[in-house]
């Protein structure tokens, strides 16, 4: 009886950790934290399907072969639990391993995959995934763990679904949602970030204002949907273009922007030309045919141009891009003073 109750406690615990956890990642460590309490087990998995992303928490002499093994059983069990057959090659791996067994109990390095729990992720019909419970022992669960596990599965199910929503919410909170880039409003709050960083530590700053030119041709030729294809294609080459620090954002209708920290006016020059000649010797699929497009581009930076907002910062660049287009378009054109100063492609 006072198992009983010590099992309840810790199945408690388990649960409160869980449903206080509001990343992926913290759910799984909550979870594996407080199991072997409750379970003897070799390895804990997780398997989230919206990121197809397997969390294994598992003993320190877990070898490689044991891993993998268990690896296939759980995506082979997903498949049927899911109805949606999964390749190993697209699964993100993710292992946490901890001493959970005294050293003379070390994992056999040729151990195997002898029992296991594997049960489904589930609310309100949908199978979010699975968790299992893995053993190098025959026979290692009972009617009890089961139980047991069904109701920790019920509320990381719960704390998943929460999660999911949460994200959902992010998402569409700071991003585009035909692009996928970074919105105008999230474009504003990193730029913010990036300029007082930048205003207070005297490290320079630079922002690159683009536009698709002649876009409006593209629209009534071959239709709004085609040129939203084409906003998409360009989405995706400034993404791939772009350093990890940058952040490229959708301003407004054919408008883009590049916030490009710790980068002078010579360096975000030369940025913003390699994209210019990039796109304009990328052959886009409109309908039935292949178009050339071109793009025009404004810089200002910080402290060359001497903004003292960021607010300032954005006019000074969209001047340039102004005198840009008004110059002849497919340039790149840096601020200065009332003007701008366009450089002349070669």
């Amino acid at each position: 009886m006072r198992l009983i109750f010590k099992n309840l406690n810790v199945l408690r615990s388990t649960i409160n950790a869980i449903s206080t956890s509001i990343e992926i990642k913290e759910i799984v460590e909550s979870a594996g934290n407080n199991l072997p309490n409750l379970f003897d087990f070799s390895s804990f998995g997780v398997f989230w399907k919206e990121d197809l992303l397997l969390f294994l928490f598992q003993e320190d002499s877990c070898p490689p072969p044991f891993t993998e093994e268990v690896v296939k059983n759980m995506m082979s069990v997903f498949s049927i639990l899911g109805e949606e057959s999964l390749e190993r090659d697209r699964i993100t791996l993710q292992i946490e391993k901890r001493k959970m067994r005294p050293r003379q109990m070390m994992m056999d390095p040729q151990a195997t995959l002898k029992s296991h729990l594997t049960l489904p992720l589930t609310v309100e019909g949908e199978v979010l995934g699975c968790i299992s419970l893995n053993s190098d022992q025959p026979n290692a669960f009972d009617a009890q763990d089961l139980q047991f596990l069904s109701v920790i599965g019920y509320q990381m199910a719960a704390s998943l679904k929460h999660f999911q929503r949460l994200s959902s919410i992010k998402n569409i909170a700071i991003y585009d949602t035909l692009t996928g880039l970074y919105n105008r409003r999230h474009f504003e709050e990193r730029l913010g970030a990036e300029a007082q960083k930048s205003f207070y530590g005297g490290t320079p700053l630079s922002l690159v204002m683009m536009d698709i030119d002649y876009f409006k041709k593209v629209n009534d030729t071959f239709g709004h949907t085609e040129g939203d294809r084409v906003l998409c294609n360009i989405s995706s080459l400034l993404k791939n273009s772009i350093r990890k620090k940058d952040t490229v954002a959708r301003y407004g209708g054919e408008e883009f922007i590049l916030i490009l920290p710790e980068t002078g006016l010579e360096e975000s020059y030369m940025i913003a030309e390699r994209i210019r000649r990039l796109v304009e010797v990328t052959p886009f699929d409109v309908g039935q045919a292949q178009v050339h497009l071109t793009i025009s581009m404004g810089i200002s930076n910080f402290p060359s141009h001497r903004a003292k907002s960021k607010e300032e910062l954005i006019r000074m660049a969209d001047q340039a891009l102004y005198d840009a287009k008004r110059g002849g378009r497919n340039k790149v054109c840096i601020f200065s003073g009332k003007s701008a100063q366009w450089i002349v492609p070669t």
